[in-house]
């Protein structure tokens, strides 16, 4: 059975593959979740990381996925909730309830339930306490119109951050990174990234490093709960 191990949800891609990477390197003992295999989920795999399937869409699956992790580990140093649903909320009112079922799965109910279920596993270092990092986004904070269920629902994982700050204290720390334009999506057209980068003060696209070096201070940061960090190279401030 793994010992101090941090487990980071949605590691197919994109960020999820990079922090679950760069924690390995770092020296800590991984378990990288994922929904579909990925060529990043195999390469995670080969690196002596420990991967585990499980749809956060579902919630007798996501009470599994809880189980699973319960048997399979002594106990946790953090959580990493970065798994996510990204796109626009559809006109077809069938359509848009079925995007909100499902990114309030993904978004809240299984943060919740995992948090709730590893509650009693997690367990810091020396006189340090475990982490609960939840990814967010700075929609939360300044929605788009376009985007508001995904909004609506990662301003409730932000919420969440919140309340389970003063629950889990003082043996648990919880706070939120809120990421704006660090990597852009194949939805993103060439004039929506001049747009993004033209609001964004720093005026470039982060990359993923940036989001990893936010969670690291974070997890060597004894003092700090509660938070929620951007990293959006100033877009909160004039996005429109």
């Amino acid at each position: 059975m793994l010992e101090n191990a941090v487990l980071v949800t949605g590691t197919g891609r994109r960020i999820g593959f990079h922090i679950a990477k760069r924690l390995f390197d770092d020296g800590y003992t991984v378990i990288a979740h994922y929904r579909s295999y990925t060529d990043d989920i195999r390469i995670l795999a080969d690196m002596g990381i420990t991967t585990i399937q499980a749809d956060l869409v579902d919630s007798n699956k996501i009470l599994q996925f809880v189980a699973e992790l319960q048997t399979c580990c002594v106990n946790f140093r953090a959580i990493i909730h970065n798994a996510s649903s990204f796109e626009p909320t559809a006109e077809n009112l069938i359509d848009a309830a079925e995007q909100f079922d499902q990114f309030f799965n993904v978004h809240m109910k299984a943060p919740f339930l995992i948090n709730q279920g590893l509650q009693s596993l997690l367990v810091g270092e020396a006189d340090a306490p475990a982490d609960i990092i939840h990814i967010t986004d700075i929609n939360a904070e300044n929605p788009t119109p376009r985007f508001d269920i995904y909004g609506s629902t990662k301003a409730g994982l932000h919420n969440l951050t919140v309340v389970l700050a003063k629950k889990f204290a003082p043996k648990i720390k919880v706070n939120s990174i809120a990421p704006g334009p660090v990597l852009f999506t194949e939805q993103h057209s060439e004039q929506v990234r001049q747009q993004m980068l033209d609001e964004t003060l720093l005026a470039k696209e982060g990359g993923a490093e940036p989001v990893y070096l936010a969670i690291k201070s974070v997890l060597t940061n004894p003092f700090i709960t509660g938070a929620s960090i951007p990293v959006d190279g100033g877009r909160r401030l004039s996005k429109r």
